[in-house]
């Protein structure tokens, strides 16, 4: 908030408001963050490397294509006792992962590479509104701010796009496995001819949506603590600065940094019991989706419609769809992290460019008497 000619940012993490949503924040940050992607200086460098890393992903899902019909392929090879089947398959998979491997390690350095430039574009573009802005914005721990939430905000902004990318593309394509391999005979259940269309995805979905549901009504307040908490530590780091500019004249207030503290680790316990609330839901979600796959497939292994090499290949493809539908649950700790400090740099950004556009204050006019004699 501006007030006067002297500025400061009245609460260094304000919480949004409840109506704030997802889509406003991202937008906004994105009119602040946005041309790193878009000016010529760093457009080229930022766009070959995401599309770099886009080939990445794909490749990587491609490997997990294979490693699904090899899932079959081994089991099948089991079933039959087949030993020379099972060496060869062995000997596949030492190509698979090999794969893998070359596709996760490219992929973790586009990620960082792109996380760093856009760090040091934003970085910049910060330091340059805060230095505009002029000596009456007086935010507290500007210099932690900008080197801390423009890391987070840059950092989980690109981890949270390439793994969405990477779900979205593993869907696409698993969607199609459970589809096809749901299309066997029908099979007997209690007397009853059960042959549903797509069974296995169906129950992939629904599984998926229980599991969003059960962790977006447990980790409700994950975002609120998440962003109570990273405001207390920027009160306490600014607190430290004052402090240690003040040491030398016996000024420093051991109090005030120990109440400080005590506020902060109060937020710390309060956002350690809204992780702990999420995790245990998601913990028996993710436990229960172990199992449920092998207990949906096996009727028709049972019925023998179909091979045990199927109820492997199915299982897999199953749990895969589940976690790319499961990205939000997975990654709400992330998202309430990214958001908390896109929120800290909008604010700051606001602030400054709020101060720069500010008129400055004009001179008190002299007395009549003062003025200087004409002539």
């Amino acid at each position: 908030m501006l007030q006067g000619n002297t500025t400061r940012l009245a609460d260094p993490s304000p919480m949004p408001s409840a109506a704030a949503s997802w889509r406003i924040t991202a937008r906004r940050f994105w009119r602040l963050a946005g041309g790193f992607w878009s000016e010529r200086g760093t457009r080229g460098e930022a766009l070959s490397i995401a599309a770099l890393l886009a080939l990445l992903a794909g490749a990587e899902v491609a490997l997990m294509l294979r490693f699904n019909t090899w899932n079959r392929d081994l089991f099948d090879a089991l079933e039959r006792r087949d030993g020379e089947a099972v060496l060869w398959e062995c000997l596949v998979l030492l190509l698979i992962v090999a794969g893998f491997c070359v596709a996760s390690a490219g992929q973790l350095l586009c990620r960082r590479r792109l996380a760093l430039g856009w760090r040091n574009w934003l970085g910049a573009r910060l330091t340059g509104l805060w230095v505009a802005a002029g000596p009456a914005l007086t935010p507290p721990n500007v210099d932690g701010r900008i080197a801390e939430d423009v890391r987070v905000s840059t950092e989980e902004w690109v981890e949270l796009s390439a793994s969405l990318l990477h779900a979205l593309i593993t869907l696409a394509s698993f969607v199609g496995v459970l589809w096809v391999l749901s299309n066997h005979p029908p099979i007997t259940l209690g007397g009853v001819e059960f042959g549903l269309p797509g069974y296995l995805l169906w129950f992939a979905i629904l599984y998926a949506l229980l599991g969003m549901f059960v962790a977006v009504a447990a980790g409700r307040t994950l975002i609120r603590t998440t962003d109570e908490r990273q405001a207390k530590e920027a009160e306490y780091r600014a607190a430290l600065v004052r402090a240690r500019d003040t040491a030398a004249h016996g000024g420093v207030d051991a109090p005030r940094l120990h109440g400080l503290f005590g506020q902060l680790a109060q937020a710390f316990e309060r956002q350690s019991r809204a992780f702990a609330k999420l995790e245990f839901f998601v913990c028996a979600v993710t436990r229960v989706g172990f199992g449920l796959p092998f207990l949906v497939a096996t009727p028709a292994y049972l019925a023998g419609a179909v091979t045990l090499g199927w109820v492997m290949q199915a299982a897999q493809a199953f749990q895969t769809v589940a976690e790319a539908l499961s990205w939000p649950v997975k990654h709400m700790p992330r998202l309430a992290q990214w958001r908390a400090s896109a929120e800290r740099v909008l604010v700051l950004a606001d602030a400054a460019q709020a101060q720069a556009a500010a008129p400055a204050p004009r001179a008190a006019a002299l007395p009549a008497a003062a003025q200087p004699a004409q002539g």
